[in-house]
C-alpha cells in the first residue's frame, strides 16, 4: 500500500528576490520508514535561502518639541476614554515621551502651563522626584502648580 506525504520546498519566486513555498508531493510506500526530514510534512533538502533585504528606515527631521507634541496627541487620542491612569501611562506612546528623557522636561513643563494634563507620572520617571503633597494628589490644577512651580525653582524654562 502506497501513502502520499504532501511536502514543500523552499524555492525562489520567479523574481529571485523571496522565497516562496512550492508544493510537492511525495510517494512513499508504507515498508519504507519515512526519513525525518519527510516525517514531519517538510522537505527542507532543497531549501535555499533569499538574499538578505535590508528595510532602511529613513531618519526624520523631527525636532525635539515636534516629536514630543506628536507622541502627546498619540497619547491623548488613544486615552481619551481611559479610566485607569495606570492603562493610560502603560500606552506606547506615553511610554516614548518617558523615553524622551531629561531634554523633554521643559517642553512638558511648558505644555502644563498651557494645557494642564496628566503628564506628572512621565515628570516623575524622568526626574526622580515628586513635588506634588499626598493631599493634592488625584487635583490636576494643584498638581500642575506643583510641577510649574518645581519647574520655576530648578530654573527649568
Amino acid at each position: 500500500m502506497e501513502a502520499a506525504i504532501v511536502s514543500y520546498e523552499m524555492n525562489r519566486t520567479p523574481k529571485g528576490s523571496e522565497l516562496g513555498w512550492l508544493k510537492k508531493s511525495k510517494i512513499l510506500s508504507r515498508r519504507k520508514k519515512p526519513s525525518k526530514k519527510l516525517q514531519y510534512g517538510v522537505d527542507i533538502s532543497n531549501y535555499q535561502q533569499a538574499t538578505p533585504r535590508l528595510n532602511v528606515c529613513e531618519v526624520g527631521t523631527e525636532t525635539l518639541h515636534e516629536k514630543f507634541k506628536r507622541l502627546l496627541n498619540e497619547w491623548q487620542e488613544e486615552a481619551i476614554f481611559m479610566s485607569s491612569m495606570t492603562e493610560m501611562v502603560m500606552l506606547r506612546s506615553y511610554q516614548a515621551i518617558i523615553g524622551m528623557g531629561p531634554a523633554v522636561v521643559p517642553i512638558i513643563i511648558n505644555e502644563l502651563k498651557q494645557n494642564p494634563d496628566y503628564l506628572f507620572w512621565a515628570l516623575e520617571a524622568i526626574t526622580g522626584v515628586n513635588p506634588v503633597l499626598p493631599e493634592d494628589e488625584g487635583n490636576l490644577g494643584r498638581m500642575t502648580n506643583a510641577w510649574i512651580e518645581w519647574g520655576q525653582e530648578n530654573s527649568i524654562n
